[in-house]
C-alpha cells in the first residue's frame, strides 16, 4: 500500500497555475528526488503532502497510521527550549503523556475516594509504563548521537535552541526529524546549512533509514547519491523519472 497518494491535484498562485492535474503515489522505502525551477511549487507540494496548505483541486490521501517528518526551510519558530530536550520533547505523543501525568499528580493530592482515588492511580501506571517505553525506544544517548553527527557540541546539549543561529536552528530541528524515524521524511534542501562533515554524515545516516524520503536538494552530488527516483516539475506537467538526477 502506498504511503502518500496525490490525486489529480491542481494549484494556482497569483493568478498563475503552477501545476494542473497532478498524480503520483510514494511507496514504502521509496528515495525521491523533487526537482524543478524555482518558483516551480516544489515547496508548495511538500506543504501539501502535509496538509499545511490544500490544492485547489484534487485529493492527497495520507494511509492510516503513516507518520510524516517535514523539514521546511521556515522552522525557526517553532524550536524552543534546550537543545538536546526538544529533541526529546518531539517525539510523538512524549509531552502529552507527561501532560497528563502531571494532570494525574496534581489530582491525587485532593482528597478524592477511594474508588475515583484507585481509578487515577491505575491510569498514572499505565502512563508511566508508556513513557518508559518512550524512553527505550527513543533513547536520549541516540539524540545526542544525531546531534553530534550534525555538527553540535556535548557543550550544545543543555543549550537554550533561542541562542541558536538560523543556520543551527535549522540543523537542530532536522536532528528532531531523523530522531524520530517517520515512516516518510521530507526534506526541503537540507544541505543549505550544513558544513562538508555534517552532509557527509547525513549521507551515511540517511542510507541507514529504512522509511521512505522525497528530497528537494540543490546539491546534485547529495542528491544522486540519495536517490531513486526523480519527480520533475517542467513546462509540461510533472512527470517521474527512474533512476537518480543524472540517470
Amino acid at each position: 500500500m502506498s504511503l502518500i497518494t496525490a490525486i489529480n491535484i491542481s494549484v494556482r498562485f497569483a493568478g498563475k497555475e503552477i501545476f494542473s492535474n497532478v498524480g503520483f503515489q510514494v511507496d514504502p522505502g521509496e528515495r525521491i528526488g523533487l526537482v524543478g525551477p524555482n518558483g516551480s511549487g516544489k515547496t508548495s507540494l511538500l506543504r501539501m503532502l502535509v496538509n499545511e496548505v490544500s490544492p485547489d483541486s484534487g485529493e492527497i490521501r495520507v494511509a492510516s497510521g503513516v507518520c510524516v517528518g517535514y523539514l521546511s526551510q521556515n522552522v525557526h519558530e517553532l524550536i524552543s527550549g534546550t537543545l538536546l530536550k526538544f529533541l526529546l520533547d518531539s517525539v510523538p505523543g512524549r509531552l502529552k503523556i507527561r501532560d497528563e501525568i502531571q494532570k494525574i499528580e496534581k489530582i491525587l493530592k485532593n482528597n478524592l475516594n477511594e474508588q475515583e482515588q484507585k481509578r487515577q492511580a491505575l491510569r498514572l501506571a499505565e502512563l508511566h509504563h508508556d513513557m518508559a517505553r518512550l524512553d527505550i525506544d527513543y533513547p536520549a544517548h541516540k539524540a545526542e548521537k544525531i546531534l553530534e553527527g550534525l555538527g553540535f557540541k556535548s557543550d550544545d546539549m543543555g543549550r537554550p535552541v533561542s541562542e541558536l543561529s538560523g543556520g543551527w536552528r535549522m540543523r537542530a530541528a532536522l536532528a528532531s526529524i531523523l530522531y524520530q524515524s517517520p515512516d516518510l521524511i521530507l526534506l526541503d534542501e537540507p544541505t543549505n546549512h550544513l558544513d562538508i562533515p555534517s552532509v557527509r554524515w547525513l549521507e551515511k545516516k540517511k542510507k541507514k533509514y529504512n522509511g521512505a524520503m522525497i528530497l528537494v536538494c540543490h546539491d546534485r552530488e547529495f542528491l544522486n547519491h540519495q536517490v531513486g527516483r526523480v519527480i520533475s516539475i517542467e513546462p509540461e506537467g510533472i512527470r517521474s523519472y527512474a533512476g537518480n538526477y543524472d540517470a
